[in-house]
C-alpha cells in the first residue's frame, strides 16, 4: 500500500473556474454545487519547462459551502445559526497519488478553513449509501458520526426508461419541475423509481474545545459508534423495476415502519419470489 507523498502535495484556496470541469465531469454526482470555500489540490511534477519554479498538476479539489437543506443547521443544534455551519459538499482526487490522499486533503483543508472561515463552528458531511459509501475517509480524520437515521426516509430516486443512471429527487425536480412520485409518474409513466436511502451523517468541530463540548451536549441527535450500522447496512442493488408503491405503503402502515424499511422487505421478498401478503 502506497501512502500520499505529502511533500509533493500543494493545496491552495481556489475558485469555481479552476475546478468546475473536474467536479461536473469526474465527481460521481456530476453536478456543480453552491460553494463558499474552494480548495484545489496540486501535485509537484518537477521543474516547469518555461518558467522558474515547480510544475503543478491539478489532481483534485475539496469544496465547502452552506448546507443544502434549510433544516440542516437546526437539526444539528438549536443554538447554531446559518453562519456557524458549513458542509463539505464535494471531494474528488485523481487515483494514483496514495491510498490516504483524500483523508490527508480533508484534514489539511479543515485546518485552512479555521483561518479562512472564522465564524464556522461545525462542518457537516455525508456518505451516500445509495453510492455504497460509508464514510471511511471521515472516520480516518476523526469526524463524529450520527448514523443514517436522521431526516426524511420516504423520498425516491428515479431512472429514465432505458438508461443506467439513477437521479436524486432534487435532480429530477430540476428537470421536470416536480419530484413527488405522483408528479413524476404523471409526466413520465414509465419512469423507474426506488426508495432514496438516507445518508451517513458526520460532524467535525472547528470551534474551541469548550464550545465543542457545549454543542455536543446539546446535539439534537446523539453521536453513535462508527460501526453502529456496519452489520445491518442495506444497500440496494436494483436490477428490476420496483413499482410496488401500494405494497410499500401497505406494509409500512401494517408494521408501523418507514417506507425505507418496507421497501427493503418488499425487495427482499420479490427477489426470492415470496409473496408477503
Amino acid at each position: 500500500m502506497t501512502f500520499v507523498d505529502k511533500k509533493n502535495i500543494v493545496i491552495e484556496r481556489s475558485n469555481k473556474k479552476v475546478v468546475y470541469n473536474m467536479v461536473v465531469n469526474k465527481h460521481y454526482a456530476n453536478t456543480w454545487t453552491a460553494s463558499s470555500d474552494i480548495y484545489a489540490i496540486y501535485y509537484k511534477s518537477g521543474e516547469h519547462k518555461f518558467f522558474d519554479g515547480e510544475e503543478l498538476k491539478l489532481i483534485g479539489c475539496v469544496i465547502y459551502g452552506n448546507p443544502v437543506g434549510f433544516r440542516v443547521v437546526k437539526s444539528i443544534c438549536e443554538d447554531l445559526t446559518d453562519t456557524d455551519v458549513l458542509e463539505l459538499k464535494r471531494l474528488w482526487v485523481e487515483d494514483g497519488y496514495g491510498s490516504n490522499i483524500e483523508s490527508y486533503c480533508i484534514a489539511q483543508t479543515l485546518k485552512m478553513l479555521k483561518k479562512d472561515s472564522l465564524d464556522t463552528k461545525v462542518v457537516i458531511s455525508y456518505a451516500d449509501r445509495n453510492a455504497n459509501h460509508k464514510g471511511i475517509i471521515y472516520r480516518a480524520t476523526n469526524w463524529l458520526y450520527q448514523g443514517f437515521d436522521i431526516g426524511r426516509g420516504d423520498a425516491f430516486m428515479y431512472r429514465y426508461p432505458g438508461t443506467k443512471e439513477w437521479l436524486t429527487d432534487r435532480a429530477i425536480g430540476a428537470k421536470l419541475g416536480t419530484n413527488s412520485l405522483h408528479g413524476v409518474l404523471k409526466k413520465i409513466p414509465d419512469m423507474e423509481y426506488k426508495v432514496k436511502f438516507r445518508k451517513h451523517r458526520y460532524l467535525y468541530f472547528l470551534c474551541s474545545k469548550k464550545e465543542k463540548k457545549r454543542l455536543i451536549n446539546n446535539l439534537k441527535h446523539p453521536l453513535v459508534d462508527y460501526h453502529h450500522h456496519d452489520n445491518d447496512e442495506m444497500i440496494p442493488k436494483v436490477e428490476k423495476k420496483y413499482w410496488e408503491l401500494d405494497r410499500i405503503k401497505k406494509l409500512a402502515k401494517k408494521y408501523n415502519t418507514t417506507y425505507e424499511k418496507a421497501y427493503e422487505i418488499v425487495k427482499s421478498y420479490t427477489d426470492k419470489g415470496i409473496k408477503w401478503e
